[in-house]
């Protein structure tokens, strides 16, 4: 994930990682998210939320006389197994923090402000959200658990301040230091993050 390693004392980097179903391992994305277009196509679900049915046309085949009935399944014939689930929708991207605090940067607010009009559009409307804080492993632990949920409160207020996300949407927990991304270095940027998983409808 790139960093910038030149505002490093000034600003505290915070990843955020979307996903759908559940929470899902990070991984680098092959573009940054720029667009509200492109935070719509991250997190849209292959499926419409659960009290929209899907469109489907029936196609019948045969003679137009009565069906037969369908053969019994044969006793050794294997049973039908599931369809193993789609990986969940996830991408990541940088915002940015003033150092030691929940406040955020310009810089944090304009990337914001694509992911709240993604997050308003007709294709994310019925969705809810969980924002799940993460700081790195540098520090006191209860000091981190207490940061990463005040940097997560700060992404979902600005998001219901600023673009009227019904707080409902939105949930923001903190788990601090306790799931490093990456814990061979507890101080790397990509540790300081915040996982935004859609819950569903």
């Amino acid at each position: 994930m790139a960093t910038v390693r030149g505002l490093r004392p000034v600003f505290a980097g915070l990843a955020l990682f979307l996903a759908f179903g559940g929470v899902a391992a990070a991984t680098e994305p092959t573009a940054a998210p720029t667009t509200t277009e492109d935070f719509i196509r991250a997190l849209r679900p292959d499926t419409p939320p659960s009290d929209e049915k899907p469109r489907t046309r029936g196609l019948a085949l045969g003679t137009g006389g009565a069906a037969e009935p369908a053969a019994p399944p044969s006793p050794s014939a294997p049973a039908p197994t599931a369809a193993k689930p789609k990986a969940a929708p996830r991408i990541s991207f940088q915002v940015e923090f003033a150092f030691n605090s929940a406040e955020l940067t310009p810089k944090a607010a304009g990337i914001l402000d694509e992911l709240g009009r993604a997050l308003t559009s007709p294709d994310l409307a019925a969705y809810r959200f969980q924002l799940t804080g993460h700081t790195d492993g540098v520090g006191n632990p209860d000091y981190n658990l207490a940061l990463s949920k005040r940097r997560a409160a700060s992404v979902r207020d600005y998001l219901t301040r600023s673009f009227g996300v019904s707080p409902g949407r939105l949930v923001a927990i903190g788990r601090g230091s306790q799931q490093l991304l990456d814990p061979a270095n507890p101080a790397s940027d990509a540790n300081r993050r915040v996982e935004i998983v859609n819950l569903g409808s």
